[in-house]
């Protein structure tokens, strides 16, 4: 009883709680502005409005009441704080300059609204920490603030430190000129200990006239300080003696009135990444000991962003190897196939990937696929994603029903990814995947999340072949829908990644473009038409790689398919030996490929007299391997035993696995199986001997 006193006294004092607080959050210095769900500002206190000039900021996106440099940035923190329920403290931003207010440096935070309350959304919070001229100017943690906001934004070593040049400029010194060690400028991992210092590259200059040489070409006066490490301060007069070896830099220095120079060395973990070099010319002061403590909290700083970019390069080098040796060096092409490829690589790489699979009947699988990420990591995840898909499309599979599979492989890959790291298994991926059949002239596409593929016409006219797109790779255990489409010969498939473009829906116009500039001929040679794609998105800022597939159809030559429809009885077997070695005559094959096909023929028609369901047929194919097919309206598959010693039958089959290259069998859509059989020619078992 008397706890549920104490509550209902405490719910009693709530509401003047409440309003005290909101008193002295009204009176605040710190603004707060309180956001709905579509990140507008619906309530806001005085400090608000003086950070916005006197405008009133209510009803607008904060995005457009505070003038950020990154405002999508922004924006993502805010809706990730409003998904996930977990608040972001004390971000520091920089705000473009406005015709009221110069650039600003702001510490922003997001709160999401405690739940049970009326309205959701987020509380954001802003404190202004730029250095004004006066008084603040001078405080040493408000400018380090600046310059670490200002300063390794971005994942580039040049970028770095040239952002650092400007920070220091004019506040900490009139010039400020900063070098890399050899490695560092290189991208290169740190070399083995050395006698004497690394040769340094000067990489930025603020405060100089453009063009000037600012950069001593002997760097032994800083050969004591790259040694020990250890700042220095010095004064610059007519005395200085290494200025009489740089007489460039001594009528520069001299032109600028320069008094004194401050360096310090870039390290990290004990190794030299750079040198930072600041001259004070108009400034009268001489650099003190404070200058001095904050130099080396900024190079502390610096060393820490460069050495991310620094471990970012490499992994993204390593990413790009791996993927490279993982993805076909050379598509391969048929008689109805002409394919090209282009890969277009980005600051996030490593996760795309494309493949061309031979399937039986002449068909080709074609895939394209992009793993979220970048990194060795992606790469990996990529590689095996795609053997997983090369290895899934062997089983003849529908093309739905394929990356259905393929979506639980993913998943899988997750599960154990999070397992072995103890960490989230989420992994992101997409992929398209086409099945093209030149003797039908048809292709049949499922979508996990990829983009539709591109039909261009032999009239050129450019559309999609419309497909339902099913979940991501990973994602819900959901049927992935097949569709079937007529393709005209002289066509163009064009699968390709998300990345391609910042809108989907521009894809056909590029397309267009890119056609246009190609010269009027029979027909499109796709790797013209992957080189004008280049061309044309060589200037594009591209966050992800995209990868495209350019492929010209054609109908398959009539004159090498034969069929024959077998007739019910022991003389199946006859009638399909002859027409084998009738056509395989015709097309000119050796005797051993006509003897190895006679014997395939032979066993398949007699088990599909024997176990299968009339009608049966027998299709030949000869492309860059002599395909043999039966077909029947049976459902059950053949075995390959292996027969006993005593046994009267049960080795045909295996006498097929040893004659043939690669057999299979393949269920019909409209019912039905087809068991096949590939055999070789020799010019394409020497071809495949030359391969590296």
């Amino acid at each position: 009883m008397e706890g549920d006193a104490r509550r209902e006294r405490t719910l009693e004092t709530c509401p003047q709680a409440m309003r005290v607080a909101c008193e002295a959050l009204a009176a605040s210095p710190l603004a707060i502005l309180v956001l709905d769900d579509e990140l507008r500002v619906t309530e806001c206190n005085a400090a608000a409005h003086h950070l916005t000039a006197g405008t009133d900021p209510t009803g607008k996106v904060f995005t457009d009441v505070l003038p950020l440099r990154d405002p999508e940035a922004e924006t993502a923190q805010a809706r990730d704080v409003r998904s996930s329920g977990v608040a972001s403290l004390n971000r520091l931003v920089r705000t473009r300059a406005t015709p009221r207010l110069g650039p600003r440096t702001l510490c922003l935070s997001f709160f999401p609204v405690p739940p049970g309350q009326e309205e959701s959304g987020l509380i954001c919070t802003v404190a202004d920490i730029t250095p004004e001229a006066a008084d603040s100017g001078t405080d040493p943690l408000r400018r380090l603030a600046v310059i670490q906001g200002e300063v390794g934004e971005t994942l580039d070593h040049d970028t770095t430190c040239a952002e650092l040049a400007d920070a220091l400029v004019p506040d900490a010194a009139d010039t400020v000129v900063i070098a890399l060690a050899e490695h560092m400028a290189k991208g290169e991992p740190p070399p083995p200990a050395r006698h004497h210092p690394e040769p340094l590259c000067p990489i930025a200059c603020s405060g100089a006239p453009e063009g000037s040489r600012v950069w001593p070409a002997d760097q032994s006066p800083f050969a004591s300080l790259l040694t020990d490490h250890t700042p220095r301060a010095t004064d610059i007069g007519a005395d200085t003696g290494w200025l009489d070896a740089e007489p460039a830099l001594k009528r520069l220095l001299r032109a600028a009135g320069a008094h004194g120079l401050l360096a310090a060395p870039i390290m990290r973990e004990g190794t030299v990444l750079g040198l930072l070099l600041l001259y004070r010319g108009e400034t009268p002061a001489p650099f003190s000991r404070e200058d001095i403590a904050l130099l080396e909290k900024v190079c502390a700083h610096t060393a820490r962003c460069l050495d991310h970019a620094s471990r970012f390069h490499r992994e993204h080098t390593v990413a790009l190897a791996i993927q490279n040796s993982l993805l076909p060096r050379q598509p391969p092409t048929g008689a109805a196939l002409d394919i090209a490829d282009l890969r277009l690589p980005g600051d996030e790489s490593g996760g795309g990937w494309f493949d061309v699979m031979p399937l039986s009947g002449a068909r080709t699988g074609l895939a394209v696929g992009q793993v979220t990420g970048f990194g060795v990591r992606t790469a990996t995840t990529m590689g095996e994603l795609r053997t997983a898909g090369r290895s899934l499309a062997t089983l003849d599979l529908q093309p739905g029903e394929l990356l259905a599979r393929l979506s639980r492989t993913t998943a899988t890959l997750a599960r154990d990814r999070g397992a072995a790291r103890q960490e989230s298994g989420r992994l992101c991926a997409g992929c398209t995947y086409a099945e093209w059949d030149p003797l039908a002239c048809e292709v049949t596409v499922a979508r996990a999340g990829g983009p539709e593929v591109l039909l261009v016409r032999p009239d050129g006219t450019i559309d999609p072949v419309t497909t339902p797109e099913g979940p991501c790779l990973g994602g819900p255990a959901e049927p992935i829908p097949s569709v079937t489409a007529a393709v005209p010969p002289e066509s163009l498939l064009i699968l390709h990644t998300p990345g391609l473009t910042d809108d989907p829906a521009d894809v056909p116009g590029l397309l267009r473009r890119a056609l246009d500039r190609l010269p009027g001929s029979d027909g499109v040679d796709p790797r013209a038409l992957c080189d004008e794609l280049s061309d044309l998105l060589t200037s594009h800022p591209r966050a992800t790689e995209a990868q495209v597939l350019v492929c010209r159809v054609t109908a398959f030559p009539h004159e090498r398919v034969a069929t024959l429809a077998l007739p019910d009885g022991p003389q199946a077997a006859e009638a399909a030996r002859a027409c084998c070695e009738r056509h395989l005559r015709e097309w000119g094959l050796g005797e051993d490929v006509r003897f190895n096909g006679q014997l395939i023929v032979s066993e398949f028609a007699g088990n599909a007299v024997r176990h299968g369901s009339p009608p049966a047929r027998l299709r030949l194919i000869f492309d860059q391997a002599l395909t043999i097919e039966v077909s029947d309206t049976g459902g059950n598959a053949p075995l390959l035993r292996h027969a006993q010693e005593g046994d009267e039958g049960g080795r045909g089959l295996y006498i097929v696995s040893q004659l043939a290259d690669r057999w299979g069998t393949r269920y019909e859509t409209g019912g039905g199986k087809t068991i096949w059989a590939e055999v070789d020619t020799p010019e394409k078992r020497d071809g495949e001997e030359g391969l590296p």
